[in-house]
C-alpha cells in the first residue's frame, strides 16, 4: 500500500466503507490517479495545496475549519460547507495528521511500513 491509497482507505473509511455512495461530491478520492486527486477542486476550491497540509481544503473540511464547519454546533468564523464528512463522525485526529502530513511531504506515492501508519 502506499500512502496515497492509505488516505483513499481512511476517506472512505469515514463515509463507512469503499461500497458506500455519499452526497454533493460524491466519493471524489476513488478512482482517481494521484495526480487527479491533487488537483480536484470543489466548489471552486483547491482540495489539495501540496507541499501545505494546514492550508489544504481536505485538511480544513475533515477539522471543521473555515471554509469548513458550517453544520457545527459553534461554527468557525468564515463557514460556508460542512464539516466532511457531513452527518456522520468525525475522522479520527491520527488519520487527519497522517493526510496532512502526507501533504506536507509532496503527496508522494511511495510505499510505508504497515506498523507506522499512524505515525508517519
Amino acid at each position: 500500500m502506499t500512502r496515497y491509497e492509505r488516505v483513499q482507505q481512511i476517506l472512505d473509511q469515514s463515509v463507512g466503507g469503499p461500497g458506500v455512495d455519499i452526497g454533493v461530491h460524491g466519493a471524489f478520492w476513488r478512482n482517481r490517479t494521484r495526480d487527479q486527486f491533487v488537483t480536484f477542486r470543489f466548489r471552486g476550491l483547491d482540495l489539495v495545496a501540496v507541499g501545505d497540509g494546514a492550508e489544504s481544503n481536505l485538511v480544513k473540511a475533515l477539522r471543521g475549519e473555515a471554509p469548513f464547519g458550517a453544520d457545527l454546533p459553534n461554527p468557525p468564523p468564515g463557514a460556508r460547507f460542512s464539516r466532511m464528512p457531513a452527518g456522520l463522525d468525525p475522522v479520527p485526529d491520527p488519520d487527519i495528521a497522517f493526510i496532512q502530513r502526507w501533504i506536507d511531504a509532496g503527496c508522494p506515492e511511495d510505499q510505508f511500513a504497515s506498523g507506522r501508519l499512524e505515525h508517519q
